[in-house]
């Protein structure tokens, strides 16, 4: 089998990831362990290895930023495909935010790829706001 044809079985092998509420938030998340156990089973079964590499980062003042790419490898027949470039940010006033900002950016590699469904909505919908701009007034700005 193919790894385009792995890839396609495992994506149409994933189960939903429910999102939870995490301590400290007041809307329902996407856990990262979550993401990666919905996955595990299907690496395993399939023979597909998934190494994450950061492609570059940033920090200012208390927020990280992380560009994250992948590589898959069907370790039976050794082919190969790059996946990414997925940002992630993580907002910490420790030593932590560079670990949230890959986490963040690897999980979402991983449910794009993948195409996971997340519950009911994505985190962004749930505090959808709506902003309202003015009309141009005729004749110009």
């Amino acid at each position: 089998m193919t790894l385009e044809k792995k890839l396609f079985d495992i994506t149409h092998n994933i189960e939903k990831v429910i999102q939870q509420k995490a301590k400290g938030m007041s809307w329902n998340v996407t856990m990262w362990n979550d993401v990666a156990d919905s996955i595990r089973q299907e690496l395993f079964e399939h023979r597909i290895l998934i190494i994450p590499h950061v492609l570059e980062h940033s920090k200012e003042a208390n927020l990280t930023s992380a560009t994250v790419k992948a590589e898959i490898i069907d370790i039976d027949t050794n082919e190969r495909k790059e996946v990414g470039n997925y940002v992630g940010y993580g907002y910490d006033n420790q030593d932590k935010g560079i670990g949230k900002a890959i986490t963040y950016a690897y999980k979402y590699l991983l449910m794009k790829t993948f195409m996971m469904k997340v519950g009911l909505e994505e985190e962004s919908e749930i505090n959808n706001v709506t902003v309202e701009f003015e009309k141009p007034k005729k004749g110009g700005l």
